[in-house]
């Protein structure tokens, strides 16, 4: 007899099939503060710096972060196979790192900068209950937080029309109250819808007008970096969907971005570079000043860049770099180039168009905003460790099957 593949042993661990009445009922649970997680982002209040409000934060620990752990503990067994799973013991190795930087960190609440690395490691173990082996469920989930998120965008616009900011960039509310952060989200957003199908001409008809406006959203928060990364992953999306359709809709694109650009160009030239090359350059002296271990997670530094001074690098990379050194760096620059490679393999079949869209997408928006990855529950998470958790379950179709 043969030994059963890895996929086999995933399907066998994540299954439903076994899943006692306690389980199931969890599960649900689960299910609910996957959708709060995302749609709690565009809804709730924000705290000091975009932070999550604490009853944000308890609603999340109720649904999400305590049955996790209740799972882990009534079956240890899938905690096993979690770490199993493929780059997950190089993403466990980087929180590890994460964790035993903050001996060294001069992070003014180093108990918070733990709790935010366990939050994301029990984050990506619920994803693992929440879509593994369930195609259909991530789909409606997914799906349905893309129509609120594009419902919120709308009552956004009309708040923006009414009384509309001095320096005339569209923003959310919460965490999403800033053009960058709410450009990521409603962006990651229209990903999701755009790449499921759907057959029924109501739902498909409610799909583009959704699509419609969280574009136009995008567009209205003038964040550069996002119209970049939105234009860039959707044009990877349709060109790998192939046929004479891909090529109309990447022609639309094309058109509808350079409306975009031609619309807002004085805007746009008008920010130059927003002091990107100084403030890259300025974190290049501050990571070579401690090239090996970093300052630490949470580490406070500040950037002097023209006539600004700056808290962050407005790099992902070089956030990591600076804050948790030349160990983390390369541990997250070989796990996300993993993710993109599993994604493009896949990118035939529409979960993998998704992760392969959603990684384009973080891939260019990372390299001029949202510099934080070990960070409390951001729209950051929806672009890097979202379609992390999801490239985990690319290929267990194939394995269902057979």
């Amino acid at each position: 007899m043969t030994a059963p593949s890895r996929d086999a042993v995933w399907l066998e661990a994540w299954s439903e099939a076994g899943d006692s009445k306690a389980v199931g009922w969890i599960r649900h649970l689960l299910v609910v503060g996957m959708a709060w997680l995302i749609i709690g982002m565009a809804v709730m209040p924000a705290g000091v710096s975009y932070n999550p409000s604490k009853t944000y934060q308890a609603v999340l620990a109720l649904t999400l972060w305590l049955p996790t752990l209740v799972l882990v503990a009534m079956r240890p067994r899938r905690l096993i196979e979690f770490c199993r799973l493929p780059l997950m013991p190089w993403v466990i190795a980087l929180l590890a790192w994460g964790w035993i930087s903050l001996s060294w960190s001069h992070a003014p609440h180093r108990g918070d900068e733990a709790a935010r690395n366990l939050s994301l490691l029990l984050f990506l173990i619920a994803c693992q209950w929440v879509f593994g082996g369930n195609e259909q469920r991530t789909r409606w989930l997914l799906t349905g937080c893309g129509f609120v998120l594009a419902a919120m965008a709308i009552v956004n616009m009309v708040d923006f029309a009414l009384h509309p900011p001095t320096d005339g960039r569209l923003i959310g509310m919460g965490v999403m109250a800033n053009a960058n952060l709410a450009a990521a989200g409603m962006g990651a957003a229209l990903i999701w819808l755009w790449a499921w199908r759907i057959e029924h001409w109501g739902w498909l008809v409610a799909k583009w007008m959704a699509v419609g406006v969280l574009a136009l959203f995008v567009l209205l928060t003038f964040t550069r970096s996002a119209w970049a990364a939105l234009f860039v992953a959707l044009m990877v999306m349709v060109v790998c969907q192939g046929g004479r359709r891909a090529w109309i809709y990447a022609g639309v694109i094309c058109l509808m971005g350079a409306l975009g650009v031609a619309l807002g160009f004085e805007v746009l030239m008008e920010r130059g570079w927003s002091l990107r090359p100084q403030i890259f350059a300025k974190s290049l002296e501050l990571f070579l000043q401690h090239p090996l271990r970093g300052l630490g997670q949470g580490t406070a530094f500040s950037i002097q860049a023209g006539d600004e001074t700056l808290d962050h690098a407005h790099n992902m990379f070089a956030q990591i770099a600076i804050e948790l050194g030349a160990p983390a760096l390369l541990l997250w620059a070989g796990i996300w180039l993993a993710v993109g490679w599993r994604a493009w393999r896949h990118r035939h079949e529409t979960f993998g168009l998704l992760v392969l869209g959603l990684w384009v997408f973080g891939s260019v928006a990372v390299q001029f905003d949202l510099p934080h990855l070990l960070d409390s529950p951001r729209p950051g998470w929806l672009i890097t460790w979202l379609p992390l958790a999801l490239s985990t379950m690319l290929g267990r179709r194939a394995a269902r099957d057979a």
